[in-house]
């Protein structure tokens, strides 16, 4: 975009934007920071040190140049907002969760619909001081101290690990036993359980819990019911299932699922 030298600078851009079911966008990198707010469905983020699962109530943080991928399980929407890179010098320098207040989402929303033109260098003077008012405003939002869920999965950088977390990430209701994966990768089941500890921070056990949550959160969010959920997660039961899911994230999982989309659009019904 081309200014005067007495024009405002355009500090952040915001688009909506739409995906279908099932839809992939491999790896790339923005030469800008990137809030990606969700309105609807969900969105699984991968970047180096593995997951991240956002549902309506999360956005989640790229700052410039973070090669990252995402996917889409199902119809979803979100909101885009581009941050020029001297705007989020004062954001996180990794990727990561942003709990989205109402505050936060409806500046997203006023961002995107000050940013609609042809071509960004014919938005309007007033448009783009605006822009510049939204992303001080946002910036503090993200910058709050508010404790954003979990919602990570660490996949390390060992081919044998990541050949498991693969077969994992494939079926997360398995119920093949560290020993079981060890043979799979061709390695001791003691090499197996080091890899775990010392590259994703988490025992093998911790570690499944952890995938088998954030993967229980994108399938509630899709409106699976608990029961079905925690079957196809490999536990025994519901009450099982939502004993971990309140250890684990602090409620059970109705109570999680609808505080987490008093925020978002679309609220199911949790069974």
């Amino acid at each position: 975009m081309i200014h005067s030298p007495n024009s405002p600078k355009l500090l952040i851009v915001a688009s909506i934007i739409s995906h279908h079911a099932g839809v992939s966008i491999p790896q790339h990198a923005h030469a800008t920071g990137q809030l990606s707010v969700v309105l609807r469905g969900t969105m699984t983020v991968t970047g180096e040190r593995g997951w991240w699962v956002a549902p309506p109530g999360l956005a989640i943080w790229l700052p410039p140049e973070t090669p990252h991928a995402a996917r889409y399980s199902e119809s979803s929407s979100l909101i885009n907002v581009l941050f020029q890179p001297g705007t989020s010098l004062s954001l996180p320098t990794q990727c990561g969760p942003v709990v989205v207040s109402d505050l936060l989402r409806e500046l997203a929303r006023e961002a995107a619909r000050l940013s609609v033109a042809d071509d960004l260098g014919s938005l309007s003077p007033a448009n783009v001081s605006a822009l510049g008012l939204l992303a001080q405003v946002m910036t503090l939002q993200i910058q709050l101290p508010k404790a954003a869920t979990s919602l990570f999965v660490p996949h390390g950088r060992d081919k044998r690990l990541r050949y498991v977390i693969d077969l994992l990430h494939q079926d997360p209701g398995s119920s093949l036993t560290l020993e079981d994966f060890a043979a799979e990768a061709h390695t001791s089941s003691r090499t197996l359980a080091r890899l775990f500890e010392s590259e994703t921070s988490m025992t093998f056990t911790r570690w499944r819990e952890q995938l088998r949550i954030v993967c229980a959160v994108d399938r509630l969010t899709r409106g699976r019911s608990i029961t079905d959920t925690a079957l196809e997660l490999g536990y025994a039961s519901a009450s099982s299932f939502t004993t971990l899911f309140t250890r684990l994230l602090g409620m059970p999982p109705k109570k999680y699922m609808c505080h987490l989309h008093n925020t978002g659009e679309q609220r199911p019904e949790y069974r």
